[in-house]
């Protein structure tokens, strides 16, 4: 109720409160969006895929203010900014804030985009000449409890503080997720009995490093709290100051003075900042949802859409019971959805589809893995705003059996005279083949149309709202979240009818929008000729799966049990007592402080021990050693040795990975539950992983790969058209032998294997942007042998550096650069003004032309593969991509032929300069194929 005063006794957790209980929400703008920059961009920074905008500390801040908004439900809201001009405070001391450094140029303009957020919500947005942001706060929450109203500021640093009252508390952010609630009571166990009434006492004392106030020399946080609770003030300090102890301390505070109560100045929130601002002014829930909307469209913020409150309903934002319409009322389409339940209307739809040059359809299932999920229903759409959806699994509503629908149904999919649209096609035509249908004539992917395309949120809700302008219902609205989360055949045929109709009506949308968009960029043959055609392969690989040896994997399992405890012991010996070996905390304790090693980058809880750190500090101490081998052992048998087993198949007694076409910025193919792409290849354990993979029906068949060899580094010699490469490669010599000869000017039967080993480290690295520093970690040489290595490296390949800085150029003018097929990559940070980001992003300039053709070659040769394969109607199956090479299942009576197809077709996926050479191996298997 208004003019409640709040006890100081209350809790400070973040509590709903009630609804007739007003608060205000203050927020330290300037704080905030710094705050939200570095917790993230210190990961990435994040970029507006359209226009290469930096919206980090946007993305950041609008994650903090809408969680703020769920947790604390204000009534009324503001926030309050710094300007760049001068305060009474900089006039006063000539170096307040002195030592600060500029703000990043990616920074910047964020701050207006904040602000803009802020009108949108409309939340005004204060600024005062000659005060900063927290004065504005002070004297604010002073006004609201003049009103009669509670007070929660939201800031990433303490100064606020000293405004913490029964009316006043700071919800602290140290990162974008972490937060504490300080309340009277909170303050005083952090500072030691000390109350908010003593946080500029205790600032004037100790001094305050962020807005560089000295306080007084010699006086510390210790020191600070005790003199405090002894004199009480400041003042009292000074006026007792005979009776300070140590002497040193006396000392010091006697000869600051001045400078102490200088501090206490400029540390003092002001509390009476002429604020033209009245209570009515900061109510909250007032704005209007679509223009929020459309500004997270704009900054492509789709996955925080349905996060955005509703203000017409609540102020207390609910979880609807029932779905969302699909489809905005400013949308100027007509909805005409159907659900199909009757024989007669299931006859008139295929009437209707059969009448059509095109349809674009989806599946509702029971889980996300098609190979052990059931089909619960069909959704179709022939034009925007027309669809349909036949239900035939759900438990609930009027259905038709599942055998009639997919009989009539099923000449339709596999009719070549039209085509199909889908989303994310691999699944959908991964679970009607399930069914016995195989669908031909697909002839768009609305996901990978939106991926070569270069958008980032390639989900069909994001996409719906970011090219539509249509917010449509999450899943989770029908199926719930968590534990009490049910399937899609839980619900009701009636209210999942909306929902798939919608998904099938987006999807054709979207195609009508994207269509024309890959003509206008030069990239339909791409979609065309690479990845519409690589779908059916995909799905073939994916259904057929590879057996793997379940007993095998558990003796293995075993067997590293034991190899982990011994490492762990040996470990535990090397500094003589037992440590937690999976606490980060504990081990930075013993490396850095117990064994002052050379300390590592610092975090939050301590000294780095990531595996970028420990590889630093290789051969130092026995201790790293141990354990770098014990997390290289823990993570191959928790990812691989013990989850393969439980990801076997129970209906078929394979295990099938899911392969993803838009899962890299490169192109190249992506492979997840499980990833068989990131077993290791050059450790004796990841072999031994690999032998638990074995071919069926031995040894009547037998395992075979295919792999390309060095396909990167020949794309290379394509596109830098280097005559010393080319000529290498072109005589069918080890390239690395021949690199070392060129640089060693030694003939090339001279090389030894030290000098094919620094080549080798250079001739991938150069691909891969690698630095002086990056090969003295990979060699015994120091950054300055290694910066040698690279002038000499560049020197005997000279055409090769030329056209590296060339695509580092196109980068900078174009903002993208592409593959011979025309496969683009954004490079968002190609000016930045920090040196390692703008590093970090000629590196990915660099490496996706050759990276991105080699995964275009891939594709092709899986495709050119398959099709002969099926042309020649084999047995042979394909089963796996892992990078450069392709794994089959064949028959002993095929394996010659399967050869000569592998021999004539991979060699012939693109035309370069050099061979394309393909090394083929055979086995039982996968581990015997090394």
């Amino acid at each position: 109720m208004a003019g409640r005063r709040p006890d100081a006794s209350e809790g400070t957790m973040p509590m709903l409160k009630p609804k007739d209980q007003p608060l205000l929400m203050v927020i330290d703008g300037h704080a905030l969006v710094h705050r939200s920059y570095r917790a993230i961009s210190v990961r990435q920074n994040l970029t507006v895929s359209q226009t290469g905008e930096d919206i980090t500390a946007v993305y950041g801040f609008s994650n903090t203010f809408l969680k703020a908004l769920q947790d604390w439900t204000p009534t009324h809201c503001a926030i309050a900014f710094d300007l760049p001009t001068p305060t009474f405070r900089h006039k006063m001391f000539a170096d307040y804030k002195a030592q600060r450094p500029e703000t990043p140029q990616e920074l910047r303009h964020q701050f207006d985009r904040v602000k803009q957020l802020m009108r949108a919500f409309n939340v005004p947005v204060l600024e005062k000449e000659g005060y900063e942001g927290d004065d504005i706060i002070g004297s604010l929450a002073k006004k609201a409890e003049e009103w009669g109203i509670e007070t929660i500021i939201l800031t990433g640093d303490t100064d606020t503080f000293q405004l913490v009252s029964p009316w006043v508390r700071v919800a602290l952010s140290y990162s974008v997720q972490d937060q504490k609630v300080y309340d009277e009571n909170e303050i005083r166990l952090r500072y030691g009995g000390l109350g908010p009434e003593s946080q500029t006492d205790l600032k004037a004392l100790k001094g305050d490093t962020s807005d560089n106030i000295p306080g007084v020399p010699g006086i510390g946080d210790k020191t600070a709290i005790k003199l405090l609770s002894d004199f009480g003030t400041l003042e009292g300090i000074y006026e007792n100051l005979d009776k300070v102890t140590p002497p040193r301390a006396r000392e010091a505070l006697g000869a600051n003075r001045e400078q102490a109560f200088q501090g206490k100045v400029l540390t003092t929130i002001v509390g009476d900042v002429p604020l033209d601002l009245e209570l009515e002014d900061c109510r909250f829930w007032t704005y209007d949802r679509k223009n929020v909307v459309d500004l997270f469209r704009e900054l492509e913020f789709s996955r925080m859409v349905s996060r955005i409150p509703d203000p017409s309903e609540t102020a207390e934002p609910t979880v609807e019971a029932t779905p969302a319409s699909p489809v905005p009322s400013n949308v100027s389409v007509t909805l005409d959805y159907q659900t199909v339940d009757t024989q007669e209307k299931l006859d008139r739809l295929v009437e209707d589809l059969s009448n059509v040059e095109n349809f674009a359809f989806d599946t509702e299932t029971t889980g996300k893995d098609p190979m052990s999920a059931d089909l619960v229903g069909l959704s179709f759409s022939t034009t925007p705003g027309r669809a349909w959806y036949v239900p035939v699994g759900h438990s609930e509503g009027a259905q038709i059996p599942i055998e009639q629908v997919l009989a009539k149904l099923k000449p339709l999919f596999e009719s070549d005279k039209m085509g199909k649209t889908a989303h994310n096609a691999n699944y959908d035509v991964t679970m009607v083949s399930n069914y016995g249908i195989t669908p031909k004539n697909l002839d768009f992917d609305t996901m990978i149309a939106a991926h070569i395309l270069g958008r980032k949120a390639l989900g069909l809700k994001n996409l719906a709202l970011e090219v539509l302008d249509v917010e449509m219902t999450q899943i989770s609205q029908l199926i719930g979240s968590g534990r009490s989360q049910i399937t899609m055949a839980q619900v009701p045929a009636g209210v999942a009818s909306e929902y798939a109709c919608a998904d099938a009506d987006m999807t054709g949308r979207l195609r009508n929008i994207f269509e024309p968009d890959l003509h206008k960029e030069g990239l339909w043959d791409l979609f065309c000729d690479v990845e519409l055609p690589l779908i059916p392969v995909l799905v073939a690989m994916e259904r057929r799966g590879i057996c793997a040896d379940a007993g095998v994997l558990h003796e293995m399992s075993r067997d590293l049990d034991t190899h982990m405890r011994q490492v762990e012991t040996d470990t535990y010996n090397s500094v003589g007592h037992v440590i937690n070996i999976n606490s980060p905390q504990q081990l930075s304790d013993l490396l850095f402080n117990e064994l002052k090693l050379p300390k590592s980058k610092r975090t939050k809880t301590g000294y780095s021990t990531d595996a970028n750190s420990l590889e630093a500090l290789k051969g130092v101490h026995p201790v790293i050693d141990g354990i770098l081998e014990y997390r290289q052992l823990s993570k191959l048998k928790s990812t691989y040795v013990d989850a393969l087993p439980e990801l076997i198949n129970r209906r078929t007694g394979r295990l099938h990975t899911s392969y993803n076409q838009t899962g890299s910025a490169t192109g190249r193919v992506s492979s997840s539950d499980p990833n068989l792409q990131n077993i290791p290849i050059r450790t004796e354990l990841g072999r031994q992983v690999r032998k638990a993979f074995y071919a069926e029906n031995q040894p009547d068949w037998t395992l075979l790969s295919a792999d390309y060899s060095q396909i990167e580094l020949r794309v290379l010699a394509h596109l830098s058209q280097d005559p010393a490469l080319l000529a290498a490669f072109q005589r069918n010599e080890d390239i690395h032998s021949a690199t070392a000869s060129l640089m060693y000017q030694v003939p090339l039967d001279s090389v030894n294997s030290d000098m094919r080993r620094i080549a080798k480290v250079l001739n991938f690295g150069v691909i891969y942007g690698l630095s002086s520093y990056g090969i003295s970690q990979q060699t015994e040489f120091s950054p300055d042998e290694g910066q040698k290595f690279i002038e000499n490296y560049f020197a005997s390949y000279p055409e090769i550096r030329l056209y590296l800085d060339t695509v580092k150029e196109q980068a900078r003018e174009l903002g993208y650069v592409t593959t011979i097929l025309g496969r683009r990559r954004i490079i968002p940070d190609i000016h930045a003004s920090d040196y390692n980001i703008r590093q970090a992003a000629e590196c990915a300039a660099v490496n996706m032309p050759i990276q991105g053709t080699a995964a275009d070659i891939m594709k092709l040769a899986m495709i050119r593969v398959h099709r002969r394969m099926e042309e020649e109607a084999l047995k042979s199956r394909m089963l796996l991509q892992v990078h450069d090479e392709l794994v089959f299942e064949v028959p002993m009576e095929e394996v010659e032929t399967l050869q000569e197809l592998i021999y004539q077709e991979m060699p012939a996926a693109m035309d370069l300069s050099v061979p394309l050479n393909v090394d083929v191996k055979k086995a039982y298997t996968w581990g015997d194929l090394e």
